[in-house]
């Protein structure tokens, strides 16, 4: 048997709701053919009880016809790697060519439309993005399209370079709220993933996002060879759970608790532990930490005394409501 077939099988008899989500690098590259026979084997081995969804991250140049009535079929959610606007996308977004690619995104994304996929818009913010936001959001809402996420961009784990400072962070998180919150004023709201969280944790549910709750999540990356990993972030040799083919659920779960990978993930700095807004931040994901804390810590300082009372107003209509 293949290994995505091992994969759904232990999946399938592990739980009755199971998330397939295919990415990075670029999982097109696969071929349709792989992804057809990978839900051609999950409606084989799932029973009655359990309940399938798919998601899928792609940077959208291989996408035609064919692939988007695919998703559609499937019920796929599709995020496509957008950086907001075709020349913001092409500062760093090249093609085999080393030619920007942000006109052949944008083409994709308008025949996800027409073709009625479901998806949203990954934008990953550096410093170029942050600065020029208000041109990104509205070339987004002018196309129609409402689904936001925004990225703040990763440092190399080496550390050797910065793509994208607090300072500027903070400032893009208060245009782009500005942005949000008047486009929720004026009837015609945007969905955008992070402000969507801080709303429903203002009304008391836990974020759906694992890098606003605090603590790392139970996730299963598995990489082409079959090998697994703790999350997409750390698919490095020290944090190896084993394989889908060799070992079990239980034994992965003991691999990843003598890691210690959950367990040590919350962000216990005395900062952390005393500051007013930790209940909405939480101090982070880990991967944007080092031993001199989090890197957005000031960014966040900054971002929610400015937010806070609107965030309110809306999660208090979402009330009413």
């Amino acid at each position: 048997m293949c290994k995505y077939g091992f994969f759904i099988q232990k999946s399938l008899s592990e739980a009755k709701h199971c998330s397939f989500v295919f990415q990075g690098g670029e999982p097109t590259l696969a071929g349709l053919g792989f992804f057809e026979r990978f839900v051609e084997q999950v409606a084989l081995h799932k029973s009655e009880g359990h309940t399938i969804t798919y998601a899928f991250q792609t940077n959208g140049l291989k996408l035609d016809t064919q692939w988007a009535r695919f998703f559609k079929e499937h019920g796929f959610l599709v995020g496509v790697s957008f950086d907001g606007s075709p020349r913001l996308h092409d500062l760093h977004r090249y093609d085999a060519h080393k030619r920007g690619s942000g006109r052949s995104v944008a083409a994709t994304i308008a025949l996800l439309k027409a073709e009625g996929v479901q998806f949203n818009v990954l934008s990953v913010v550096t410093n170029e993005l942050a600065q020029n936001i208000k041109q990104a959001y509205t070339y987004l809402v002018n196309h129609e399209v409402y689904y936001h996420q925004y990225i703040a961009c990763m440092d190399p784990l080496d550390g050797d370079k910065n793509y994208l400072s607090p300072a500027v962070y903070a400032q893009f998180l208060k245009e782009l709220f500005d942005l949000w919150f008047d486009s929720w004023q004026q009837g015609k709201p945007v969905s955008i993933r992070f402000f969507d969280n801080l709303v429903g944790m203002l009304l008391g549910y836990p974020p759906e996002s694992c890098d606003m709750g605090g603590i790392c999540s139970a996730n299963y990356v598995v990489e082409s060879n079959g090998n697994i990993y703790p999350c997409d972030f750390y698919c490095t040799d020290d944090q190896s759970l084993g394989t889908i083919v060799e070992n079990s659920f239980a034994e992965l779960d003991a691999k990843r608790s003598k890691l210690r990978f959950i367990e040590d993930s919350p962000n216990r700095t005395d900062v952390c532990a005393t500051c007013q807004w930790r209940m909405l931040c939480r101090g982070g994901c880990k991967r944007y930490r080092s031993e001199s804390g989090y890197k957005f810590c000031s960014s966040m300082q900054e971002f929610f005394p400015y937010a806070i009372q609107r965030l309110q107003m809306v999660a208090q209509a979402m009330r009413r409501s």
